[in-house]
């Protein structure tokens, strides 16, 4: 374990002291560090509350003000600290339950600072708020970014954004994502399931990725129109006219179908291993199971089209985005398995001149 930094929001001297010796044991029980700050007032906490802090305890009252913790936890949440908070009061009911950096509250008397810093270090084991934190990676490599890559192109972007400001802005935000994402390039590490989700989509648009519901019969599909079909022109419709999709069949059916007749154990885990591999055929392609998606196999042989203006009253709007890494992916495979087998030799000429002459006149 790291070093663990927590600002306790709190004007009960009696509770300060209880969380100070619960420090304590935690601290001797795990062989951890935790540092605290203690505030306790509103005012108090709006100054010291900064991008350094691993995790917030916070009781809902302070001093005079009955509103006082939902307060600061609405100014962290505005002031885009990506802090989790976890309210301790008399009152957990009135927590604002809607600020989505409360992310537990409970009574006085309903658990322990211990099991509290217990829930913050599991958070920090994962590396959230060291990489989303205010001191984190993401912010290092943002301001690599800024002072090697964007401020030496200045004099460039500022003639941009003299002729266009909301698109150079847009651009701007691509670049840096684009920096991000090459610190990634190289790192080899196999992926958790959740790393190939967006979930849930920061856009109700439709994307090369998009996982749709059919609504009458409740079956999903992949949108795998080209991007450039989708963009969305001036007028504020999209650029194609029909919608290619792709169906997700159930993963039990496929791997039932191909484990049939294997009764070797080092046998079925070869195979398994060819099937999550994407090596068992041309036209299947896994997509992994998290909490929020059963996963599947896309079928590339079962294919869907609908017509633009059609989309919304048979589809659901996308609930699931897969990244855009892996869309890469799954789209060389479907271009792959399409072009497996050559077009034929046609005989084009002749029917050019037989079309040509029936519309044209001769020189």
């Amino acid at each position: 374990m790291g070093r663990l930094k927590i600002l306790m929001v709190e004007d009960d001297k009696e509770q300060q002291q209880i969380f100070s010796d619960s420090v304590d044991v935690y601290k001797d029980k795990h062989n951890c560090d935790v540092e605290f700050v203690f505030v306790e007032s509103l005012e108090q906490a709006n100054q010291k509350i900064d991008g350094s802090f691993d995790g917030v305890i916070m009781d809902l009252k302070l001093k005079d003000n009955e509103e006082g913790g939902n307060k600061v936890a609405k100014n962290i949440l505005k002031s885009f600290f990506r802090i989790p908070i976890i309210f301790v009061t008399g009152f957990p009911d009135l927590v604002d339950k809607e600020n989505l950096l409360v992310i537990h509250s409970r009574a006085r008397a309903d658990g322990n600072y211990e099991d509290d810093l217990n829930q913050f270090f599991q958070i920090y084991n994962t590396g959230l708020t060291k990489i989303m934190g205010g001191r984190g990676r993401i912010e290092q490599i943002l301001n690599q970014v800024f002072l090697k890559n964007l401020l030496p192109q200045l004099e460039k972007w500022k003639a941009y954004g003299k002729s266009d400001s909301p698109r150079t802005e847009k651009a701007l935000l691509r670049f840096t994502l684009n920096h991000l994402v090459q610190i990634l390039d190289d790192d080899d590490d196999q992926c958790f399931p959740e790393e190939v989700y967006i979930y849930p989509p920061l856009s109700d648009g439709l994307k090369t990725g998009s996982i749709v519901k059919k609504k009458d019969n409740g079956n999903l599909y992949v949108v795998l129109s080209p991007a450039c079909d989708l963009v969305i022109r001036r007028n504020g419709q999209i650029k194609t006219d029909h919608i290619l999709l792709v169906e997700i069949d159930n993963s039990e059916q496929i791997i039932d179908s191909a484990l049939n007749g294997i009764t070797s154990i080092n046998k079925k885990s070869k195979k398994l291993n060819s099937v999550f591999g994407n090596n068992h055929t041309d036209y299947f392609h896994w997509l992994p199971p998290t909490g929020f998606f059963d996963g599947g196999f896309l079928n590339f042989r079962e294919i869907a089209t609908s017509a633009v203006e059609d989309v919304e009253s048979v589809y659901d709007k996308p609930h699931i985005q897969i990244s855009p890494h892996f869309v890469k992916d799954i789209l060389s495979r479907f271009s792959s398995y399409y072009a497996r087998q050559g077009q034929p030799d046609i005989e084009r000429n002749k029917i050019i001149e037989e079309i040509s002459a029936l519309s044209g006149e001769a020189e």
